[in-house]
């Protein structure tokens, strides 16, 4: 599902640039290392008053003071976590089995995973890394500079992805890819009028737009009339599959973003009179399990979410480990699986 391009020396010089140390804090705040050092680490059975905490951590949050991570871990017997951040989507199979994989991997190197969900956790990246002090960071999205500052700053060596280097996991190309893939599928099937039914969520937007531009584009390359996107709402795909059935010249194939779209469009089109795949052709993505069971059975693709955990954990400790990793190509994750709605 996704691929990491890599440059270990890269990763481990970068992660050593000069950090804000409680030494710059002291200086700034006017007051002994000593002294600062029991604030910024909130030893216990230590009187400072309130006016010098204060101005302490006032000035260390003005220079964008993050404790030391390695520094931490020693004292704190840690400092062999992976922090795996996830954006706020619906989370399916394929991202529990990459995640389970990436778990079990990482074990059997002496390292530990932690989850993180962003943008629904009361803390912030930064605090997180502090609290943490990850040996590494990975995210299915590239993080901000600031993000990324902050993870090197808590001591991770290395950091997946980052924009504009050639760290990076490929997403919105892996999600082009899936849309690609169904509109060559139903082009091989002999249609050529076809649509994209995109679920009508926020949440995943970004994602539904990735998939929708490898569908159009591969419209394009096909030669199609222009594949146009229908919005699928919480309350069924009635309005999607009357829009896109009307007109003198009907679509008879729908690419859905996911296969719950797909199973809202099955019971649309059954609700409308139309036979599937005859009328009209449906076809999911991420292959969930009951896929096999819908009414008929839906064509998918199938994401092995288990062989990205499995390459993401050999990136990952291979770059700590100050070796290159092989290349590894996400495409041979990802796969059709045909059944009778297509």
């Amino acid at each position: 599902m996704l691929r990491w391009d890599v440059d270990g020396g890269r990763a481990v010089a970068e992660a050593r640039r000069t950090r804000v140390t409680s030494t710059d804090v002291a200086r700034a705040s006017g007051f002994s290392r000593q002294l600062v050092g029991f604030v910024l680490n909130n030893t216990p059975g230590q009187t400072i008053p309130e006016t010098t905490r204060a101005k302490v951590l006032r000035a260390a949050a003005e220079l964008g003071y993050v404790p030391h991570g390695p520094a931490q871990a020693l004292r704190r017997g840690r400092g062999r976590t992976v922090l795996l951040a996830l954006p706020d989507l619906p989370q399916g199979p394929t991202i529990a089995d990459l995640i389970e994989s990436l778990a079990d991997a990482l074990v059997a190197e002496g390292l530990t995973l932690v989850t993180y969900l962003l943008g629904a956790e009361q803390r912030s990246p930064r605090e997180v890394a502090a609290v943490l002090a990850p040996v590494a960071v990975a995210g299915m999205l590239p993080f901000s500079e600031s993000d990324i500052a902050t993870f090197r700053a808590s001591g991770a060596a290395v950091v997946l992805p980052q924009p504009g280097t050639a760290f990076g996991s490929n997403l919105d190309e892996s999600m082009r890819l899936l849309g690609e893939m169904q509109v060559d599928y139903l082009v091989g099937r002999g249609h050529r009028r076809i649509a994209f039914a995109a679920p009508d969520d926020a949440r995943t937007a970004t994602l539904a737009s990735g998939r929708y531009d490898g569908a159009r584009m591969a419209g394009e390359r096909h030669g199609l009339p222009p594949v146009r996107r229908y919005l699928v709402s919480s309350d069924g795909a009635d309005e999607a599959v009357a829009a896109l059935r009307s007109g003198r010249h009907p679509v008879t194939a729908v690419a859905c973003h996911g296969d719950e779209v797909a199973f809202a469009v099955l019971a649309a089109a059954r609700s409308a009179g139309l036979r599937v795949p005859d009328d009209l052709a449906v076809m999911g993505a991420d292959e969930l399990p009951i896929a096999r069971y819908a009414s008929p059975p839906l064509t998918s693709i199938a994401v092995d979410g288990r062989a990205a955990g499995l390459v993401l954990a050999r990136t990952l400790v291979d770059l700590l480990a100050d070796r290159t990793p092989p290349p590894f190509d996400y495409h041979d994750g990802i796969r059709v699986v045909p059944r009778e709605s297509a």
